[in-house]
């Protein structure tokens, strides 16, 4: 069974780009050592709002251009869905 852990991302800032969403990325974050690319962005409730497109900026203000999933922007905190990988066991003879 995949485990699925969700990861404060940043928050909704504006729209920009045709109608692109830019978000305030969490400079607490290393975007650089994981793939956040392609991944679903998650509201405080649980709702699937967005998909991450890129990550924009250095690394004290990163941030992020999302395509929206619905039509309102999102409100407060938004997250990520992050699959966690489990170790494969190894069989001993």
């Amino acid at each position: 069974m995949t485990k699925i852990k969700l990861v404060e991302v940043g928050e909704y800032l504006k729209n920009t780009l045709n109608n692109k969403w830019l978000l305030k990325g969490n400079p607490k974050i290393d975007y650089s050592s994981q793939e956040y690319t392609g991944k679903v962005l998650v509201d405080e409730q649980g709702n699937r709002v967005g998909k991450i497109l890129d990550i924009i900026g250095n690394v004290e203000e990163p941030y992020i251009l999302a395509l929206p999933l619905s039509e309102k922007a999102p409100q407060g905190k938004l997250y990520v869905e992050l699959k966690e990988k489990r170790g494969k066991k190894k069989w001993r003879k």
